[in-house]
This record gives structure tokens, C-alpha cells and sequence, in this order.
């Protein structure tokens, strides 16, 4: 069994890949990290000067958590998006799959650059652009927004759900050749669509007496209102079911798109 599998994941063949993976296109990170930098110093200037003229002499507490929040998901989804890009261009894909590595570790390569690599690197790059940010501010301004704390729990909280939810654009970039975080994201869209329809067909049909057109009378529903009571304020069947609910997405939907992407990069790999 251990010789098999050093033949499809050695830790030296694997460090040396996610080295690779890290340092490529490195001018392009530089560029981007300069234009997040700019955009974060501008923007958090513009709101302290905005706040002053209107006769405040503090920043908002959320802003920079709220920021890193947006940077994080927004452009992780893009740069995991483009992570299997090479497999599919012309000349560098046959290059980037002969490789003299397994599909298996360059897909967790590419896995661990995108979702740990990119959330850790983007945590400490942040920090110092906030605190760069909110020392220029006081100097100018004498006063400014509150200091990022990067082990702030809704900071860590929102790492963790980005490292599961990421997982989904990685299996759209090795499935789609072209477009995929448009794809990805009118997928997700379809989805959502798909799951509204058939939970507001059901419904029609368990609570059909109740329905009034496609409008539905809750508080004729016998022990809905206390129910939506009970979830409200956290306890009751409905609040039960809607963790179990998002217990098992959490909990599989990382692990699912990581086997399915390692499968359909095996194919392309054929």
C-alpha cells in the first residue's frame, strides 16, 4: 500500500510543484497586491476625511474586517478560478500535464495555494496595509478607523468558510476551459434558482390548503407561527433542521469538489 502511494504523492515532488505553484506569476501578483494596497489606502482616506467634514472624530470599528472580508472572497474565487488555467492553453497545457507529477498532487498543490496559501498570505498582507493605512490617517487626520485585528474571531470565521466555499470555483477551473469564474458563478446562480423552485414546489403541494395563488397564509398553518418563534430565537425543530442543513453543506461540499476535481483532472490528463 505505502509503495503505491509514494508513487503517486512523494513530499519532495510535492513541495517542489506547490513552490512552483506559489511563485508562478509572481509580476502579476506584485501588480494586484499594488492596486489592492492603493485602493485600500484611498478608500479608507476618503471615508475618515468624509467622516471629519461631517463633524466626527472617529472611523467606523468594521471597517477593515468588512474590507478583508470582500478582498478575501472576491478575489480568492478569481485567483482560484484561474489556478488550472494552464492545463488548458495551448502548448503550456501539454507542458503543465506532463509534468513529472501526479495528478494527485497537483491538483492538492494547486488546492493548498489557493485556499490556505492564498487566505494566510492575504490575512498578513492586509494587516500591514491596515496598519500602513491607519498611521497615515492619524498623521493627517489626527484620528481614524479602528485597528484590524487579524485574529478577530469573525476575521478567522470568515477564512474557514472561505476555505470550504473556494472549493467550488477550484472544481470550475479544471471543468470549464474558458470563463470559469463567470461559469462557476451562473452555475451557483442555477443552483440556488433550482433549489427555490423545487422547495416552493413542495411546499404548494404539502401545504396546498393553506395557498392562496402562489402566496401562502403562515399564520393560518397550525404551530407555523410558534415555530418560526422557536427558530427566531434559536431553539425548535426548524432551527434543529436548518443546522443539520448547514452541519452537512459545510461539511461535505469542500471534500465533494475536491474528489471531482481530481477526477476530471485525471481525464483531462489522458
Amino acid at each position: 500500500m505505502a509503495p503505491a502511494f509514494n508513487k503517486v504523492f512523494k513530499p519532495r515532488r510535492f513541495a517542489q510543484l506547490l513552490l512552483r505553484d506559489l511563485a508562478g506569476g509572481y509580476k502579476s501578483l506584485l501588480v494586484a497586491m499594488a492596486a489592492v494596497a492603493g485602493f485600500v489606502l484611498l478608500v479608507s482616506a476618503l471615508t475618515v476625511f468624509g467622516s471629519r467634514l461631517g463633524g466626527g472624530r472617529s472611523g467606523m470599528g468594521n471597517y477593515y474586517p468588512n474590507l478583508f472580508v470582500n478582498i478575501l472572497f472576491l478575489g480568492g474565487f478569481i485567483v482560484t478560478s484561474l489556478a488550472f488555467r494552464e492545463a488548458r492553453q495551448n502548448g503550456g497545457g501539454t507542458f503543465y500535464l506532463t509534468l513529472p507529477a501526479s495528478s494527485l498532487e497537483k491538483f492538492a498543490s494547486k488546492l493548498l495555494a489557493t485556499s490556505v496559501g492564498y487566505a494566510l498570505g492575504s490575512l498578513v498582507f492586509f494587516t500591514a496595509v491596515a496598519a500602513a493605512s491607519e498611521g497615515i490617517n492619524r498623521l493627517i487626520f489626527g484620528f481614524g478607523h479602528s485597528f484590524f485585528n487579524p485574529f478577530d474571531p469573525s476575521v478567522l470565521q470568515a477564512i474557514g468558510y472561505y476555505v470550504i466555499f473556494q472549493s467550488v470555483f477550484l472544481l470550475g477551473s479544471v471543468w470549464w476551459k474558458k470563463l470559469a469564474f463567470v461559469k462557476t458563478a451562473l452555475m451557483l446562480q442555477v443552483v440556488a434558482v433550482g433549489i427555490a423552485v423545487v422547495a416552493s414546489v413542495t411546499l404548494r403541494i404539502v401545504l396546498r390548503q393553506y395557498f392562496h395563488g402562489w402566496e401562502i397564509d403562515f399564520e393560518s398553518v397550525p404551530g407555523m407561527g410558534r415555530l418560526i418563534e422557536q427558530a427566531t430565537a434559536g431553539t425548535g425543530p426548524l432551527y434543529l433542521i436548518g443546522n443539520v442543513v448547514r452541519i452537512v453543506v459545510l461539511s461535505a461540499t469542500a471534500p465533494v469538489c475536491w474528489v471531482i476535481g481530481w477526477l476530471r483532472l485525471r481525464e483531462i490528463e489522458v
